[in-house]
This record gives structure tokens, C-alpha cells and sequence, in this order.
């Protein structure tokens, strides 16, 4: 594969096995950096070596179907470790020419995320951090059971549904799909160009949302060709909508754009 078409993905490892993998299909990534916890000796141990057992069947499945995938390790409750790692990865990617790099910052710890975050704020325009966002959680199956009465007295229907909580625990960890992915834009933000801009100060003209048809009418010149506009304005909209300020839907035979949660929070700043 040529080099410059390499996306990496960070991942880090814990106990929700797979929203790890959530985004690698979506983002097309070719090169995946799995992020897992030191090793621990105290009452951390068990679960750290489930986080471990994870990643490394992870990693197997990834090999089939990726071209590189490397298990890094940090102590993902210090600050400086986090950041000390992902600024290696990210060097490392760099002097590689990597086109872009998705860090998922929803299965680890919240230092680790918070890492990210400030990493992505020293490279706008490369690095592009993502939360995955479940209502699925085995947790709140086990609250379910343990406070449904009528099945506790019946003492082997209890113990199959927390054995099949316990499976599915070893199997995918503690959530499991469906699965939404939200790109956060870490700041600075992106220096956007003055097209880009100018879409931007439409669609806000018009209440944060606004058709195809009718952005175009309000940002085309007249001495150019619908067609070549329309391609140029087709770039510019994938480029901001990448970025995550900008959503794209259908309404009908009518293409919207609306502003982001994040758009309209820092639309005034991007334009």
C-alpha cells in the first residue's frame, strides 16, 4: 500500500472489548497501535490481565486484516506516561508521512482521554480524536436481574442469565453494540479556508441548518460553472464534516446540513 494512504488508529484496551474496534472499519484504517496497562501486582491485577487477554486477542483478529499492529504499553493513570507515549506514536507516524491518526478516547481512562485531547491540540490538522457512545451496558443487565424478585426465586433461571452475562463479558466485555461515533475537535482548531469559512457563515444564517440547494444559490458566483462548483463544494463539505462541526442528512429527495452540537458551540470562533 502507498505510504501516504496510511490511517492509523490509537486504541486503548479496556474492559469493552469491542468498541475498541469500533471506528477502524468506518475511518478505513490500515494501522492500528493498541494501548494496554502496565502490568500490576496489587488488587488492580485481575483486571488488568483481563485488559491484557483482551488486547492480545485483538491484536490476533487485527493481523488478518490490517497491515501493522503494535501493543504499547503505559501506566494509563499518569499524565506525563500518557502523554510521553502518544507523542512517540504520533513522531514515529509523522517522520512516516501518516495521513491520518484516530485516537478512540472511550475505552480507557479518562487521563488517558484527557491526554489525547491535549495531543490533538498540538496537531489540529492530523489527529483527530473519537468518543464511541453506547446504552448498552452489561452492568445495568446485572441491576436488571438482581432486582427482578420473582426471578431470584427461581434460583437456576438466575444463575443461567448472570452466566450469560459472565460470557458475554468474556467475550466483548462490558458493552456491546449498537455503537455511535462522535469526532471530537480537540483546539486549536483547524485553520479553515475562506470557502470553508463562508459555508460556515451560511448555514449559520440560516439557523445552523440549510438545504444543498439553497447553500449553493447563496455561495455560487455567477460566472462559474454549477458543475465545477458543485465538486468544489462537495470537497469543502466533506473536509469540514470530517472535522465534525457539520452533519449531513437526507430529508426526501433534500440533502441538509446542520451545525454539530460542537459547531454550534464554537461556530462563532471558526468563522
Amino acid at each position: 500500500m502507498n505510504i501516504q494512504n496510511r490511517l492509523v488508529m490509537i486504541a486503548p484496551v479496556g474492559l469493552e472489548k469491542d468498541r475498541v474496534l469500533a471506528g477502524f472499519k468506518k475511518f478505513g484504517v490500515t494501522d492500528v497501535y493498541l494501548i494496554q496497562s502496565e502490568p500490576k501486582q496489587n488488587s488492580e491485577k485481575p483486571l488488568a490481565d483481563n485488559v491484557r487477554k483482551f488486547a492480545q486477542e485483538i491484536k490476533e483478529y487485527l493481523e488478518k486484516i490490517m497491515n501493522f499492529v503494535s501493543i504499547k504499553e503505559t501506566n494509563i493513570t499518569d499524565l506525563k506516561s500518557c502523554l510521553s507515549l502518544l507523542k512517540r506514536i504520533v513522531t514515529k507516524e509523522c517522520e512516516n508521512n501518516v495521513n491520518k491518526i484516530y485516537i478512540n478516547i472511550s475505552t480507557s481512562s479518562k487521563i488517558f482521554a484527557i491526554a489525547s485531547i491535549y495531543i490533538a491540540g498540538l496537531y489540529p490538522n492530523l489527529i483527530i480524536p473519537f468518543y464511541v457512545k453506547t446504552t448498552n451496558y452489561l452492568i445495568q443487565e446485572i441491576i436488571d436481574i438482581l432486582k427482578d424478585e420473582e426471578l431470584k426465586k427461581n434460583r437456576e433461571e438466575f444463575m443461567k442469565k448472570l452466566n450469560t452475562i459472565k460470557e458475554d463479558f468474556e467475550k466483548n466485555g462490558w458493552t456491546k453494540g449498537d455503537y455511535q461515533i462522535n469526532l471530537i475537535p480537540a483546539l486549536p482548531f483547524r485553520e479553515f479556508t475562506n470557502f470553508q469559512r463562508n459555508i460556515l457563515k451560511v448555514i449559520i444564517s440560516h439557523g445552523n441548518k440549510i438545504k444543498m440547494q439553497d447553500l449553493m444559490n447563496n455561495l455560487k458566483k455567477d460566472q462559474i460553472k454549477e458543475r465545477s462548483f458543485r465538486s468544489k463544494l462537495s470537497y469543502a463539505l466533506t473536509k469540514i464534516i470530517d472535522y465534525g462541526v457539520i452533519k449531513k442528512s437526507k430529508r426526501g429527495k433534500d440533502v441538509i446540513f446542520n451545525l454539530t452540537e460542537i459547531g454550534e458551540i464554537f461556530s462563532k470562533f471558526l468563522v
